[in-house]
């Protein structure tokens, strides 16, 4: 569902910080599996007690986390955009929009919310969230008058 740009009140393309931070669970998974498999053809060519082993292990692990968001930015593109009443998340070229009465945060001051009953994870700025947080305020809060 396209919104024309004049509907869009806020609109932000995901930062390293913010991919770095706000990882989904399935991007910390896929993290992790990455750091195993490198350490698995690690071990095949030193001794655990090596020094090189260490080093290398060490550099992995930096590689695996520090890098990793510049690899999720080239591939899934993320791009948030709100409305009055929609969250319009393009992740990939693909947009999914959620009306803004199915998405509520699940912890207070965080980056998780329920977007259509589904956990998600929002790599967004401080700055979006709490555009996001106002506008949920303004739009529950008219949903009540009109009931």
């Amino acid at each position: 569902m396209k919104k024309p740009m004049s509907d869009v009140l806020y609109q932000e393309e995901s930062s390293y910080k913010d991919m770095l931070l706000r990882k989904s669970m399935k991007m910390r998974i896929m993290e992790t599996v990455a750091f195993v498999f490198g350490m698995m053809i690690l071990a095949q060519f030193f001794p655990s007690d090596a020094t090189e082993f260490k080093v290398l292990a060490f550099a992995i692990a930096i590689a695996v986390v520090g890098l990793s968001p510049f690899l999720y930015k080239a591939i899934l593109r993320p791009m948030y955009k709100l409305t009055k009443t929609h969250l319009i998340i393009s992740l990939s070229g693909q947009e999914k929009s959620y009306p803004l009465n199915e998405v509520e945060p699940i912890y207070e001051g965080r980056h998780v919310y329920r977007l259509s009953g589904k956990r998600e994870s929002l790599m967004v700025s401080r700055q979006f969230l709490s555009h996001l947080n106002e506008r949920l305020f303004y739009y529950q809060k008219g949903n009540k008058k009109r009931r």
